[in-house]
This record gives structure tokens, sequence and C-alpha cells, in this order.
């Protein structure tokens, strides 16, 4: 098993409320439970120190100007080294964060933990929102808000709002927009600044426009009908085949395996994906989140941080392209 979900305690450092996760690793709780049983029971319970670096020369020991070891309040390990104006973002803050969205808009905690030895940390809750694809209500979606941290520079502060498709567990971040961008996958705090609560809330308020927006596209991407030469050619271009060249050999692989989630993953039989280009990106969706080499738990982080997240932007992108080539056409 991988061990990029924490196991510093002795446990695995993450906790769920209703179905079992990632083979039964971490604590599950019962729904609607206090931020404070939610830190013991993902073991967050420790917070972040931060000690000056020293070392020893002729005997002597120094202390390094502005620099800073960050060591777990519980075991003392050290996770990283930083300088003077680096902004701490505490494991109980990432929780905290959620306290008021529970109790003032009814947001529910469904997984929080920690990776790396704890320099990750992350929470995600529901919305309460759920939608459907198609007529038949037979595909349906939900939205979620995802905030995550790491103390290693790894990743700045991030709230990322995500959708999960419910047949088959598959997550792809959407784009929040407002009248001043475009649409952004996320909102990012750098280490530099102090990470504001409050004012990241008050910009959740745009979510609802940016989720009816994005569900659109999902609906216009189920209407899409895609040929499997087609559907061929959209995996080629998601990883990256600049004709005449071929794939590469571990990118062939990967389009070998898409093909066949495209025919046979779970949610693939239902009308909204048969055909459908909505079904090919669902296909790469499963493939990063369930299949793509690696342990579960390196899959979590891949799919929502690394390479595994960086698939799915590029299937969606394309599949904004063709929608957007399409209604160009029309």
């Amino acid at each position: 098993m991988s061990h990029d979900l924490d196991h510093t305690t002795g446990e695995a450092a993450m906790a769920y409320i209703g179905e079992t996760p990632w083979h039964g690793l971490g604590e599950k709780l019962p729904p609607d439970q206090p931020i404070e049983i939610w830190l013991k029971a993902a073991k967050l319970e420790w917070h972040l120190e931060r000690l000056p670096v020293q070392y020893l020369v002729d005997g002597k020991i120094r202390t390094m100007p502005d620099r800073f070891v960050l060591a777990r309040s519980d075991t003392r390990d050290a996770l990283s080294v930083v300088s003077g104006d680096y902004q701490l973002v505490q494991p109980k803050e990432v929780l905290e964060f959620y306290r008021d969205l529970v109790s003032d808009f009814g947001y529910k905690l469904e997984t929080a933990g920690a990776l790396h030895g704890g320099r990750k940390v992350w929470t995600l809750a529901s919305t309460g929102v759920t939608d459907h694809v198609g007529d038949r209500h037979l595909d349906p979606v939900k939205m979620y808000v995802l905030l995550a941290t790491s103390c290693d520079k790894t990743l700045a502060t991030t709230v990322a709002f995500t959708s999960v498709r419910v047949v088959c567990q598959n997550t792809l971040f959407f784009a929040l927009r407002d009248v001043k961008s475009e649409g952004r996958k996320s909102i990012k705090v750098p280490h530099n600044r102090r990470f504001d609560k409050q004012g990241v809330k008050e910009r959740l308020g745009l979510i609802d426009v940016s989720w009816s927006k994005f569900l659109q596209q999902v609906r216009a991407a189920a209407d899409y009908k895609l040929e499997d030469a087609k559907v061929s050619e959209f995996f080629d271009r998601v990883l990256g085949r600049k004709l005449p060249q071929p794939l590469n050999p571990k990118a062939e692989r990967e389009h070998t395996a898409m093909m066949s989630l495209y025919r046979s993953a779970p949610g693939q039989d239902v009308d909204t994906a048969k055909g459908t280009l909505w079904g090919a990106v669902n296909a790469v969706t499963y493939y990063a989140d369930h299949v793509r080499a690696g342990g579960m738990t390196e899959r979590l982080d891949s799919a929502w941080f690394g390479a595994g997240n960086a698939l799915k932007e590029s299937a969606w992108a394309e599949a904004e392209h063709l929608l957007g080539t399409s209604k160009a056409a029309a």
C-alpha cells in the first residue's frame, strides 16, 4: 500500500462519512460531526512549529538567518525549510474554514486527511447541490468544494470547485467565473500571503453561476455524438499526440486503456455517456481517478493536484474546444 496517505501516528490520517474509500483506509464517522471530532478522527490535532535552522561549525552551533524548519508538534518530524515570510496554514485552519459553511449553508464534510507525512492537508465538502445530465435523471452530478494546503511549498492554499459523477465517482474541477475573468479552476493563496478565510468565503458566492455554466457544457457534451474513430482522435489529442508522430509507448498504453474504459467503465452504458463526448471525457477522468498507475492514495494526490488532474483538465479543454467549434459551425 502506498505511503502517500500520512501514517505518522501508526494509523491512516483520514476521516470520512458514507462509503468506505481506498480499501478501508481511514476512520469512518457518523454524519454531522463537529469540527473537533473531524480533527481527531483525521489525525490532524497536531500543529506546525517554526524552529530556527541551526548547524554545527568547529564545535559551535550557528543559526541560519531567515530560515526555519517547519516541524510537527506531535512528533517533531521536520517537514520542510522555509523563509521568514512564509505564512503558515495550520491543519486546524483547513477544517475550521468549513465551520460557518456547515452551519450557515448546509455544507457537509465528507473527507479530510493528510498526505506525505503531513506535508499536504485537505478537506472535501459536499455543497448539497445535485443536478442531472440527462432528462431521464440517470446521470446525477454533485457539487463539492475542496480545500487543500501544503507546508513544503508544493501547493498554494487552494480552494477548488469540483463535480463528482455519482455513477462512477469521477471528479472534474470546474471553473469559477466572474465578471473580471474568463474563469479559473481554483482560488489560490500563495504562502507569502495570509490566508483570508472570510475573503475566500465571500468569493464562494460566485459558485452558483459557475456551476450552472459548467452544467450547460456537460449537457452539451452529452448531446455531442462521437464515432469510435473520433473518440480515438480525442484521446490522441488529450495525450498530446503531434501528427504524424505516433504516441510514445506509455501514452499508447494509456490510449488503449481509455478506449476500453470508454466502452466498459461504470456509467458508460448510460445514454448520456454512450457514444458521446461526455462519455469520452469520463473515460479519461475514470482512468485518472481509478486506474492510472500507482497506489490508491498516490492517485488521490495525482488526481487532485498532479499529473492526473492535468490529464483531466486536458480532456475537458479538448471537449470545450470541440463544443466551441460545433457552436461556431452552427
